[in-house]
């Protein structure tokens, strides 16, 4: 049985990105210039789109011959994203951490939000998404698994305005920060991919690889109930591949399994911070 429905999945990454974000400074040492690199980014404004507009996204060295293209299109307030790309390598080409793609919203502030995961089919990729501001750009990294919340310097595509169009986009620049060392990227040599994995959907190595990172951040003490969820999640999702369930429930649940052991992340980092803030500033009462 899956833990969570189809529409409480967003809620969640919702949930674990909005902590993220209020803990940026704690989850990475972001001024640190030995942590971070900066990449220019290139913002379009979509405030007066009337009506739905095609963008393209540029591919990097590290992709050479790679191709997006994502319709744009205004809903409730929102701007729906639906992208497509070909000629994608898998994520593992671009070094033993990664295992995916994620596409990112970069803010006219420099501010990273996550979209989602880029799945692939071959060398084919697509994703549905909503972004909430309308001024943004957007950029496709390799990540050791898609829930992660900063992203990795390993930009594989860029968005730009389509060639030709009409739509008169607003153009500007913003500066990003991106990981040197992905999340989770150290622990790569230390939990090297599990050979009776081999077969299943790169879902559970990510699944598995989120948890290695949830642990390593101090979940087992600081967040043992998400994590002990998180875990009973992948034995699920496991479980329904063995018995030959629907593709989509298995893959809901390795989903599932991911953003919950994120969350044990999240949590580790937050309480294990406060657990050492809180000692220094009762010393510091008169």
């Amino acid at each position: 049985m899956l833990v969570s429905s189809a529409t409480s999945r967003p809620a969640r990454r919702i949930f674990v990105l909005a902590v993220a974000v209020l803990l940026s400074p704690l989850l990475v040492r972001c001024a640190d210039k030995d942590v971070t690199v900066v990449q220019q980014v290139r913002i379009m404004d979509f405030s007066h789109l009337a009506g739905p507009t095609t963008i393209v996204f540029r591919y990097t060295p590290l992709v050479r011959g790679a191709s997006g293209q994502a319709e744009i299109e205004p809903f409730k307030g929102t701007l729906k994203i639906h992208g497509v790309f070909s000629n994608l390598p898998p994520g593992s080409r671009l070094g033993s951490p990664f295992l995916t793609y994620t596409l990112w919203q970069v803010s006219p502030d420099g501010r990273t939000t996550n979209l989602g995961e880029v799945e692939l089919t071959e060398s084919a990729g697509e994703i549905s998404t909503k972004a909430r501001s309308p001024k943004f750009g957007l950029i496709v990294t390799a990540e050791p698994y898609f829930a992660v919340s900063q992203p990795s310097f390993k930009v594989a595509l860029e968005s730009d305005v389509a060639p030709g169009s009409s739509s008169n986009l607003p153009l500007t620049s913003a500066r990003c920060e991106l990981l040197r060392t992905p999340i989770g990227g150290q622990l790569v040599a230390n939990d090297p991919p599990d050979p009776k994995t081999a077969g299943q959907p790169v879902l559970f190595e990510e699944a598995r690889r989120a948890l290695a990172v949830a642990r390593a951040a101090g979940a087992a003490e600081y967040a043992p109930d998400t994590l002990d969820t998180a875990e009973q999640t992948l034995k699920t999702a496991g479980s329904l591949l063995a018995q030959g369930a629907k593709p989509r429930d298995v893959h809901d649940a390795a989903m599932e399994a991911v953003l919950i052991a994120e969350d044990a992340r999240v949590l580790a980092v937050a309480r294990h911070s406060r657990s050492q803030t809180a000692p220094a500033a009762s010393a510091q009462r008169p």
